[in-house]
């Protein structure tokens, strides 16, 4: 388990640390795959699928890790939600993705009806 993050400044450096529209457009994604990530042996081959998967987001695989690592840390430390809505609040010229907030919506209203 990774350290947890324990306030909001803390949420938003890490979510600094993976990109801020890296955390809306792929959360879902992390969610859905937590059994890969969880298991110390398969992490390393879902983090080389992320990076093999989405080319020209990283220039090496040690970025999609860092990206990963701050992902991980934002679900095991439970706050998702909050990073969620730091998606949502933010400068869309900033944020530089739509889909990025459109993707936040998403999650945030599937674990509001429990599908997720």
């Amino acid at each position: 388990m990774s350290k947890q993050i324990e306030n909001h400044f803390e949420l938003k450096d890490v979510c600094r640390s993976a990109g801020l529209w890296y955390v809306g457009s792929f959360m879902l994604e992390f969610l859905k795959r937590k059994e890969e990530w969880q298991d110390a042996d398969r992490k390393s081959e879902f983090i080389k699928s992320l990076y093999q998967e989405y080319p020209g987001i990283d220039d090496d695989i040690s970025g999609t890790t860092t990206r990963a690592n701050a992902m991980i840390r934002i679900i095991e430390s439970g706050k998702v939600k909050d990073a969620m809505q730091l998606v949502l609040d933010a400068n869309e010229k900033k944020l530089g993705c739509l889909e990025s907030k459109t993707n936040a919506k998403v999650v945030l209203d599937m674990l509001e009806k429990g599908t997720l």
